[in-house]
């Protein structure tokens, strides 16, 4: 008996693994308009690849799915449930790399909510993720809106720090420019 109950469990496990995984793909292919999905309006698209993701979630919890999740309700205009999914995510899950994400998109939310005091703290949390790829991102974000806060001098000291902690970053030429640099 106890033979047949693994066997069926792992069955079972295999089962919703591929299905999760079915139906993460379908919603990727319509979250990205894919060639059956572009004459899609994009509020249907997006509507529809949150029903997949939900549905992968539901068969199997991953990090990313939750992503994608907060992602569709993101494009949708839906910013609390984005935000309601990404710290469901950022409570569950710790992959530092979608952890960044995560917060980073938590704050473009609640910028758009203009909520800047928790966009803030978003950001601030991914510079307190160790390796974290999106640190000089987020010193650059921050330094916006303590720049849009009429804040000037702190947001030039992010400026700074992002270009004395990442010389090399992309974000370079725009720090430079907004501290009135070359």
């Amino acid at each position: 008996v106890l033979i047949i109950v693994i066997i069926a469990f792992t069955a079972y496990q295999k089962t919703s693994k591929s299905k999760a995984l079915e139906l993460e793909f379908e919603g990727q292919k319509l979250f990205y308009g894919d060639y059956d999905a572009q004459f899609i309006p994009a509020v249907e698209r997006y509507q529809k690849a949150l029903e997949m993701f939900k549905k992968s979630y539901a068969a199997k919890k991953r990090a990313d799915v939750l992503l994608y999740i907060a992602n569709c309700h993101y494009e949708l205009g839906n910013y609390d449930e984005a935000i309601k999914a990404l710290k469901d995510l950022s409570s569950q899950f710790s992959d530092p790399k979608i952890i960044s994400l995560a917060y980073y998109k938590m704050a473009m939310s609640y910028i758009k909510k203009d909520d800047t005091d928790n966009a803030l703290t978003s950001l601030k949390n991914i510079l307190s993720i160790k390796d974290s790829v999106l640190q000089d991102m987020a010193l650059l974000e921050i330094g916006k809106i303590l720049e849009l806060s009429g804040k000037t001098e702190d947001a030039k000291n992010k400026y700074r720090e992002l270009i004395n902690k990442f010389p090399k970053s992309a974000l370079l030429i725009e720090a430079k420019t907004r501290l009135g640099e070359k």
